[in-house]
């Protein structure tokens, strides 16, 4: 067992099932909390891929009641929310598996809540610890992520969209971590190219953002090891798997990092690029919103993470120049040139210029994420200095930033 499987192993908040095969272990796990148990998934790859078939006949094995609730989509709403906990309730199940992404464990989650107090409603425990005022924990969850992208399956968030107000809400409290993870690098190998891209850009960002977070540094003292430790798994790893989607030993290296990525945001917070990935899910993919700002959001961070920009920079084996914020965005941008990744927003051909005054309105009302972040961005200055940096991922420029 390498170092990055040991730390796995010896997670504490949520039990990690690591490794090929370990989906074959589905039935015992749930048999240890309940007889009974519903089951999430999204909008097909599940099934399509044989994956359900396979563990329905699993449960069967084991005489496990269950149903199954499809239909998860992206980034998912406070309606699909609602329609897992009936199904919850109305078999009157007491555990939940998610099986999927990201979005699908979110959902389940939140679902969760619900099926737990049963009483208010999903409004009500948006936000930070609101769930652990009714109770310690939600019901049991078992998370079997099928990319290698979110860490859902280990942090305390849920992301939940609002389709009426057309925002994202978060979730993010203790009481929402799910008893056990499967995560079974086999899962991800049917993962096309660019599900495959934007989960592992996903994984990076989780890992960096913790790794630059100066305000929970003093929470878990070995995040910040975790956090390198999978970067340098994720930059052998994911342009290796992006150019051969059957490059099996790419595949676990990108579980292990993704996992690692889940232990990191446990204790530490993500910042400025997840703000803004908020406001543009219609557009692109969370995964690319935060990547493509990324290299931006590092240059105004630069004057209180020096030291950690020249870690990362070498790590990436990038010379340096004397200029921290300079190598780095510029180091991780070739990275972005090796995924054959865009470099600036526009180059995302639905993006418009009206989502850069979206993401400064919406961001500049979140004063927790702008105190949060390695450089606050001033309440009273905020609308300056978020438009300096998107308008700088906009156009490719650092310049401005830098003068920030």
């Amino acid at each position: 067992m390498n170092q990055a499987e040991k730390i796995i192993a010896e997670w504490i908040p949520t039990k990690i099932h690591f490794g090929e095969g370990s989906i074959g272990k589905i039935g015992n796990i749930i048999k240890d909390y309940s007889d009974n148990a519903l089951v999430v998934i999204g909008v097909g790859s599940v099934k399509k891929s044989g994956l359900m078939e396979k563990i329905a006949a699993i449960l069967d094995t084991v005489s496990i009641r269950y149903r199954v609730v499809e239909g998860v989509e992206p980034n998912p709403s406070k309606e699909t929310v609602y329609r897992i906990a009936y199904h919850l309730l109305a078999g009157n199940f007491k555990c939940l598996v998610a099986i999927g992404g990201g979005s699908v464990i979110d959902a389940a989650k939140a679902a969760a809540v619900l099926g737990s107090i049963r009483e208010g409603e999903l409004d009500d425990y948006f936000g930070v610890g609101m769930v652990s005022k009714k109770v310690k924990r939600t019901m049991d969850i078992i998370a079997v992520p099928t990319t290698s992208g979110t860490g859902s399956e280990i942090t305390k968030f849920s992301v939940i969209t609002d389709t009426n107000l057309h925002v994202k809400k978060l979730i993010f409290d203790e009481a929402i971590v799910a008893t056990e993870a499967i995560v079974d690098p086999e899962l991800t190998y049917s993962c096309g190219r660019h599900v495959t891209l934007v989960s592992g850009l996903d994984t990076m960002t989780h890992l960096i953002e913790g790794y630059l977070n100066t305000v929970d540094d003093g929470v878990d003292p070995e995040a910040n090891e975790r956090a390198l430790r999978g970067l340098k798994l994720l930059f052998e790893a994911l342009p290796r798997v992006v150019k051969d989607g059957n490059d099996t030993e790419a595949r676990q290296l990108m579980s292990l990092a993704s996992t690692l990525g889940g232990t990191v945001l446990f204790f530490k917070q993500a910042g400025g690029p997840h703000l803004n990935s908020f406001s543009w899910c219609n557009v692109m993919d969370h995964g690319e919103a935060c990547a493509v700002m990324l290299p931006y959001y590092a240059a105004y961070y630069a004057p209180t993470v020096t030291d950690k920009l020249k870690t990362l920079t070498d790590i990436l084996g990038v010379d340096a120049s004397g200029n921290p914020a300079r190598d780095f965005a510029e180091a991780l941008l070739n990275f972005y040139k090796k995924l054959e990744f865009p470099l600036t927003l526009r180059e995302f051909s639905d993006f418009s210029l009206d989502l850069i005054d979206k993401a400064i309105g919406d961001a500049s009302q979140n004063k927790m994420k702008l105190e949060a972040m390695p450089r606050p961005v001033p309440a009273d200055n905020s609308e300056k200095v978020l438009r300096t940096i998107i308008e700088g991922a906009y156009y490719g420029t650092l310049d401005d930033i830098l003068k920030l």
